[in-house]
Order: C-alpha cells, then sequence, then structure tokens
C-alpha cells in the first residue's frame, strides 16, 4: 500500500521528507528509473542530467535510462562516467518508478513502472490536444512553473495530477567570477543572446530593437550564440537582414553557432556585458536563469514560465503586447493551433538603451539577479521538490 510522507505534498516549493507519519515503520525507497536525454545539450538533457545527479547523491537508488540525441562530447568526463554507471543500475523498471523526462510527443509507451511519471513542458497559451488523454493516465505530470500548471490544468489536465517541480541552476558553476571565454576584441558593451534557433525565441525581434535603436559608431555590440543546422541559420538571419536592413549601417553584431561544452558555456555570459532574449514563449527559460546566476543584467519576455524566478527587482521585463496566433509556417509545427507572447520591439529599444546607459544601475539587478536565484533556485532545491513527489510513491 503507499504510503504519503509528512510534509508539504502539492505544487509549488517542497522539501525532502526523511520520515513518513507517525506511528508508521520507515520503508525502503523505491528504486526510480529516469528515462531522459540525458546525453543532450538541449535543456530536456540538462534538466535529466540534473535531476539524475541530485538523487544519486542523495542515495537514492536510481537507473538513468537514456533516450537518444547523444551528445558525450560536450559533457565534463566525471559527469559522462557517472552517467553511464548509473546506466548499468539493476533496477527492475517494471516494478520501479519509471520517470520519463521528454517533450511529450516523444513518449515512449514501452518504459513502465510500478508508478509512472512524465516530466515534461509547453511553452504557448495551451497544451496538444492529443496529449491530454494519456497524461491523464500518469500517476503524476511535473511541469517547471506555475505557468505550466495553469496551461495544462486549462486545457483537462487534473490539477490533483500535476505537481511543480521546478528546474534550477548550479551557483558554483554559474557565478560572476568565471574566467570569460576568449571571444576576440570586445566592442564596447556587448549584449548576449543564447538560445536554440526557432522562431519561437525572438530572434527577428531582437534583431529589429537591436538594429533600429543603436548606431554604427556606438560602443556597443550584440553576440547572438545559438545552434542547429548552420545552413539554414545563415541563410535565415541573411536573409532577414537584408530584407530589412539592407540600406542601413549597422551596429557592430556578431552570430556564433556552436554548441559549447559544458564546462566553458558559463564564460560566455561573463564575457557579456548583458543578457537579452525576447522569447515568444517560455515553459521555463534555462539561458535566462544562467545568465541571472553569472550576475547578469538579463531582459527577458513577462510572461511565461521565466515569471517563476524573474521580476521587476532582479530583471528587466520585456512588455508583453498580447498574444497571437502561432503562424502556420513556423519552424516547430507542435506549436501551431496555440497562441503565444508578442514583446514589445519598442518597449525592447527602450530596455536596450537604459540598460546601454545606466551600467550602475544594470549591474546592481544583475548582482540582485544572482542573490535571488542562489537563494531560491538552486538544484539542491529543485532535487528537494522531485524528492517530494517520489516519496509520496516511493514509501510502501
Amino acid at each position: 500500500m503507499r504510503t504519503t510522507g509528512s510534509g508539504q505534498d502539492n505544487a509549488g516549493m517542497a522539501f525532502p521528507i526523511d520520515e513518513i507519519a507517525s506511528g508508521q515503520e520507515r520503508s525502503e525507497r523505491l528504486s526510480v528509473a529516469w528515462a531522459g536525454l540525458i546525453y543532450s545539450s538541449a535543456g530536456f538533457g540538462h534538466e535529466a542530467r540534473a535531476f539524475i545527479s541530485a538523487l544519486s547523491r542523495n542515495s537514492w537508488p536510481i537507473k538513468a535510462i537514456s533516450l537518444g540525441h547523444n551528445e558525450e562530447d560536450l559533457l565534463a568526463p566525471q559527469e559522462l562516467a557517472s552517467l553511464q554507471a548509473l546506466e548499468q543500475t539493476p533496477v527492475d523498471t517494471s516494478q520501479a518508478i519509471a520517470v520519463q523526462h521528454i517533450p511529450f510527443d516523444f513518449y515512449r509507451r514501452e518504459i513502465r513502472g510500478r508508478v509512472n511519471i512524465v516530466r515534461t513542458m509547453f511553452e504557448t497559451t495551451g497544451i496538444p490536444h492529443h496529449w491530454v488523454q494519456p497524461l491523464s493516465q500518469m500517476d503524476e505530470v511535473w511541469v517547471p512553473s506555475s505557468f505550466n500548471i495553469d496551461t495544462f490544468n486549462a486545457c483537462g489536465v487534473s490539477r490533483s495530477r500535476l505537481r511543480l517541480v521546478p528546474s534550477g541552476v548550479d551557483c558554483a558553476l554559474f557565478q560572476p567570477a568565471t574566467p570569460p571565454l576568449n571571444l576576440g576584441p570586445k566592442t564596447g558593451f556587448t549584449f548576449l543572446s543564447n538560445f536554440v534557433f526557432t522562431d519561437r525565441k525572438g530572434w527577428d525581434l531582437l534583431l529589429t530593437a537591436y538594429f533600429t535603436e543603436f548606431k554604427q559608431q556606438e560602443e556597443v555590440s550584440l553576440l547572438i550564440k545559438t545552434y542547429g543546422n548552420e545552413t539554414v541559420i545563415k541563410e535565415r538571419l541573411g536573409r532577414f537582414i537584408q530584407e530589412r536592413f539592407s540600406m542601413q549601417q549597422l551596429p557592430p553584431f556578431r552570430v556564433i553557432i556552436a554548441r559549447l561544452h559544458s564546462s566553458i558555456l558559463p564564460g560566455l555570459y561573463t564575457a557579456c556585458d548583458a543578457f537579452v532574449l525576447p522569447s515568444r514563449g517560455e515553459a521555463w527559460g534555462l539561458p535566462y536563469i544562467e545568465a541571472m546566476a553569472c550576475g547578469l543584467p538579463t531582459l527577458g519576455t513577462s510572461w511565461g514560465g521565466n515569471l517563476e524566478y524573474m521580476n521587476h527587482g532582479n530583471s528587466y521585463l520585456i512588455e508583453n503586447e498580447g498574444f497571437e496566433n502561432v503562424p502556420g509556417h513556423i519552424d516547430t509545427p507542435v506549436l501551431i493551433g496555440y497562441q503565444w507572447a508578442k514583446p514589445s520591439v519598442e518597449h525592447l529599444r527602450y530596455l536596450l538603451r537604459h540598460v546601454f546607459e545606466h551600467r550602475e544601475e544594470a549591474v546592481a539587478k544583475g548582482a540582485q539577479a544572482r542573490a535571488d536565484i542562489c537563494q531560491r533556485w538552486t538544484w539542491e532545491q529543485a532535487a528537494a521538490a522531485a524528492q517530494t513527489g517520489l516519496l509520496k510513491y516511493s514509501l510502501i
């Protein structure tokens, strides 16, 4: 029989439960089989590795299961060796808590446990209709933000089945003292944007605001670090700039198309002066929280899961002008049929200029950002929320 542990057992920040209800004997923890994109450099992979590692450090019997998208060469040797060892953990998945940590369209029906949990997320005003029924058959659905609690519930997933398990960041790795990457000669105040190259990230809005607001002679630059199909990225960026700004002398900007090794990524942030990403929708927003942990003044959209940890006191929030239907021609078809945000280009221009001209204020806001993130949004706290969910089912 399942026994619920004492302590907080609802949405919100939770804590580890070390004892079950009084009068009951403590039992061994049920093993966990955590399946995900554990060798991927994308957000889902980063999250999966962090949760698996944290639970392993806390002595959970846990087996890692790789679902593909392998990029082992981007991981530190020690992290890679640890994950490979955890893949060999002798756990019977059918008798374990099976956690699938994936975009839900990639759910594997053959991975079934005694208890079944899905960790997933979505970035628009709703979720795909074909997700609702299978999600409703899970024991729990873990999402990273109150934003997704609301969007999943509004589309038909029972509130009682949803659990808020936030993501986190390693504040010892992502910190202001990290030596900056050598990116070549620095051209003035540098804005950084880091994202996978998709329409949702608002790269077109960023370029429009930056090229419109700044002049060639100003001591400012924009560095975009992205990844994806290099040929497609160069073609789309080139066409966008040619069609809209061909007659204009542009301020300095640079694009790096690469996936960076996990150990040097923090140096990308500390090599720059501010971070900006006018995303049309985030369920969490990993680059935002990484930049904030590094102490960068951070500009982000005032809608979505990033508002879990971003506010006017620690960030520069770009006004949202409302919502629009996701266009039918975008590069992520799963989002079609839903709505996403309309970050204001005019307000983004204002914020870029403001941060550029009020650097002492921006530095102070970056320091506040790091303090807030390291106080409330570390991987230790994220793992605590995950442990609360697991312990609901693991004491038998």
